[in-house]
This record gives structure tokens, sequence and C-alpha cells, in this order.
């Protein structure tokens, strides 16, 4: 059977044959998405044997690629993680964790002070861990000159949290990196008078 146009005759065309090319065109397309190649993305991994303490900078690094990357080092260089070092010895072929990472801060202060300050006094709690703060302490009544000090200037925060206790109380408890000079001057200010901390921008 055809259909006339004017003076033109074109094939007449049934539902079989439209549902047919249209089951094709289907199968052809889940063809192509069985057979495309699941995502991948670039993480580092030890292309030696790899000393802990090393900037990562400094050893010998390469490019694998993974489907999930969560937990690892991604990309094709060490980018800001460069200063950061090995907490471990990493064989070669072995994939830098983030877990097994310390930044540069934890190398010259080595030790953990906790510091429990009103939030109010502490950015309103929000600090995370790997901000830099200054530390300042002040003592005495009133506002006269020499009040407020500043103690120390990035401090690094380990780990904070803010703790709610509501009418205005809430209070912040952190953990900050310092080495013994720094653990000294920082506990002698919290009994000295009150602290506040000033969060430094990026």
């Amino acid at each position: 059977m055809a259909v006339r146009v004017g003076q033109h005759a074109l094939p007449a065309v049934d539902r079989r044959t439209l549902l047919g090319l249209g089951l094709a065109a289907l199968a052809a397309t889940l063809t192509l998405v069985a057979t495309r190649p699941a995502p991948s993305y670039p993480v580092l991994v030890a292309g030696s044997d790899l000393a802990a303490g090393t900037p990562l900078s400094q050893v010998d690094l390469e490019v694998r690629r993974l489907p999930d990357p969560a937990g690892f080092v991604q990309g094709t260089e060490p980018g800001e993680l460069a200063d950061w070092t090995l907490k471990v010895p990493l064989a070669a072929g072995e994939p830098l964790l983030t877990s097994l990472l310390q930044p540069p801060q934890l190398i010259s202060a080595p030790n953990l002070l906790a510091l429990d300050i009103e939030a109010a006094h502490a950015v309103l709690g929000r600090l995370a861990a790997g901000d830099l703060v200054d530390v300042y302490v002040s003592s005495g009544a009133g506002v006269e000159t020499g009040a407020t000090r500043l103690v120390a200037s990035d401090v690094f925060v380990v780990e904070a949290r803010l703790v709610e206790a509501g009418g205005g109380r809430d209070r912040v408890e952190l953990l900050v990196a310092v080495d013994d000079r720094l653990a000294g001057e920082l506990a002698a200010a919290a009994r000295s008078g009150e602290l506040d901390l000033v969060r430094i921008g990026p």
C-alpha cells in the first residue's frame, strides 16, 4: 500500500515497523551505556618506598586512576598538600591516604592543648580543623590601655566543636597544636584573663 501526496507516492510505514525501529534504537543505546567505561579519578601513590616525615613535595609520587577516590589524595600532584608529611612509611605502589598525612604545623608544634571558650569569644563556634587563629587575652576591668594583648598568632586548630547550652551560654571546645613554649603561654593567659579567638582568613 502507498500513500499519494500530489503526484508522488510514499511508502506506508505500519506500527510494527516503527516499533521495531524504536526497539532497535533502544537496544543500541543500552549497549553503548553498558560498554562505556566507568568514570575514574586520579589519585597519588608512592612511586618508591617512602619514609615517614618527608614533605610530599620531596618524595617520589605516581598517579593511578580509581573509580572511587574517597579517602585518597586526589589529583596529579600534591598541590596545597606539598608541605604535608607522611605519618608512617609507605611501600612503592601504596596509595596516599589523607588519614596518613599531617600538616606542617604539627611538625613544629607536635603537642595538643585543650581550650574551652565561650562561643561569643570564639567566632561563634565557626571554627573547623585546619583553621588558624590569633589568640588574645583581656584582663582587668574596663578598656584601659594594655588591657587586651595578643598572646599567639597563627595557632593551628586540630579539632573544634560547638557545645550548645542555650541562653547565650554556648561554648567552643578546641584542640590546638602547641610546642612547650606556646602551651605555657596559652595556659597562663587562660588563667589570667578571658581569651578571644580571631580566625585568620585565607
